[in-house]
């Protein structure tokens, strides 16, 4: 997939890892936004720099998916149709209004061990399910 990277603030940013250099919003040029070809979600996950902006909103990120991306989900990758998913304990440093899937997470009144799945969102510190924004476990 490619991410195409904008500048909303009104200075100039540097966005380190795809090593951008995004003048401010507006710019008659075009320099504002930049195209990260070939993005995974690994890659966006490891930019702190990245989400800190992004939720400051002084960035903005725009995923496309390729072909290439919807035919490889059929073998477990990424899919621009599905959320994130991960074992509840290897579910990654969130920010407020991340959201993703908790594969072996607790729904409703399962049992300890013995969770089937549940969708999940980052707040207030923690990955909460939806359900009732209770804090999720395995």
């Amino acid at each position: 997939m490619d991410a195409t990277i904008t500048n909303l603030g009104t200075t100039q940013i540097f966005v380190p890892g795809p090593n951008m250099d995004l003048l401010p919003t507006g710019d008659p040029d075009g320099k504002d936004s930049a195209v990260w070809p070939d993005v995974t979600v690994a890659d966006l996950d490891s930019q702190a720099a990245i989400k800190t902006l992004v939720v400051a909103g002084t960035l903005s990120v725009a995923v496309s998916h390729d072909p290439e991306d919807v035919a490889a989900a059929t073998v477990g990758s990424m899919s621009p149709h599905a959320m994130p998913s991960y074992a509840v304990a290897s579910l990654p440093t969130g920010f407020n209004g991340r959201v993703a899937y908790a594969s072996d997470g607790r729904a409703g009144a399962e049992g300890a061990s013995s969770g089937t799945g549940t969708l999940v969102v980052f707040t207030n510190a923690s990955w909460r399910r939806l359900e009732d924004l209770a804090v999720v476990a395995a």
